[in-house]
């Protein structure tokens, strides 16, 4: 069932959230800096109203900092967005539209958008804000009187906020295009990744055999089936926590003996499956042979528990027109057949 209940709902958003607020502190923090040299600017030039904004702004993004710092995310967001809309109101207002402080609005549509993508009623406040102070500042750009400022002085305003402004668009939806590949690289490896052992998982596995079966190749699909010898006693014996951490050093030597164009997975409980493209049996089977000599030589002592680990391996290639699962049952057979004859080898499925 792909559904998901209200309690995981809550917690990927949670930790979606919070993966996002931390693409966008870099953000915050040019804002702030930004806001600092705004307020020593007027301060010099003497502009009241516009020093007093800019001192309010400072406090703002110090306050929103540290609300991302106590993962008060809901509260950053509106303190951000406020701060940005009224900033750019009271800035249209006193320096004129030319002066082009309206255009870091469009800088936090993608935190409205996010941010209080769950709150329907605060996201189209600040949105139906955003679209006043962009459309009612152009509207009322030739009847509001300006404070006097030189005409050199509102173009190079206007220059250095459209510069600042866009800068700052563009890198912001780097950032976000950034927090939407992690997600999906998080996603993905969850999707695809044991969690115990970092292998690969059956879906990879079958993924991946249905992309090869998708273009004719000359050589053979090969597959490695293998399974620990005699686990069950261990688990008995040593406990589940030593077994985990024997599956983990089995994993690993098998990661270290396979190829970088191998899939290596694990298949279920003890057993794994490693799938190899373009790999005649012969090669296949002196892989199969590395690894099962590689189980032997490390596996002698985990975490002072002396123990005699090895491994029943089978081997095969899927022929052309035969399905996965029938070469995988080819494969599974010989490995029975491999515990019957005393284990510790590698059988061809022929």
């Amino acid at each position: 069932m792909n559904s998901l209940t209200a309690d995981d709902r809550t917690q990927v958003t949670r930790e979606a959230t919070a993966e996002y607020w931390k693409h966008i502190i870099p953000i915050v923090q040019i804002a702030f800096a930004i806001h600092v040299l705004l307020l020593g600017l007027f301060l010099i030039v003497g502009l009241r109203v516009m020093w007093i904004t800019n001192a309010v702004s400072v406090l703002a993004y110090i306050a929103c900092l540290l609300a991302i710092k106590h993962r008060l995310y809901r509260c950053a967001g509106m303190l951000i967005s406020i701060e940005i809309i009224a900033h750019a109101a009271i800035a249209t207002w006193r320096l004129g539209w030319d002066s082009n402080f309206h255009l870091y609005v469009f800088c936090i549509v993608p935190i409205i958008a996010f941010g209080f993508h769950s709150s329907p009623v605060r996201r189209g406040c600040l949105s139906a804000a955003v679209l006043l102070v962009t459309v009612g500042g152009y509207l009322m750009r030739n009847k509001v009187p300006v404070t006097s400022i030189s005409e050199d002085a509102q173009d190079l305003f206007g220059a250095i906020n459209a510069l600042t402004a866009t800068a700052l668009l563009l890198h912001a939806t780097a950032l976000s295009v950034r927090f939407n590949l992690s997600m999906h690289m998080n996603l993905y490896h969850s999707a695809h990744r044991d969690s115990l052992t970092n292998l690969y998982t059956r879906r990879r596995v079958l993924q991946r055999f249905r992309q090869l079966g998708a273009s004719r190749r000359e050589v053979p699909t090969a597959l490695v089936l293998i399974d620990i010898d005699h686990f069950k006693q261990i688990n008995d014996h040593h406990g589940h926590d030593l077994g985990d951490v024997v599956l983990q050093q089995v994993a690993d030597i098998i990661a270290s003996c396979v190829r970088a164009t191998d899939i290596a997975a694990r298949w279920g409980g003890e057993e794994f499956l490693v799938l190899m493209p373009d790999t005649p049996l012969e090669d296949a089977r002196l892989i199969a042979e590395r690894i099962l000599t590689q189980l032997r030589e490390q596996g002698g002592a985990i975490r002072q528990v002396s123990l005699t680990l090895t491994a029943t391996l089978a081997v095969a290639t899927v022929e052309e027109g035969e399905a996965f699962r029938d070469a995988l049952n080819r494969a599974d057979q010989r490995l029975y057949e491999g515990k019957q004859e005393g284990r510790n080898r590698v059988m061809l499925a022929q």
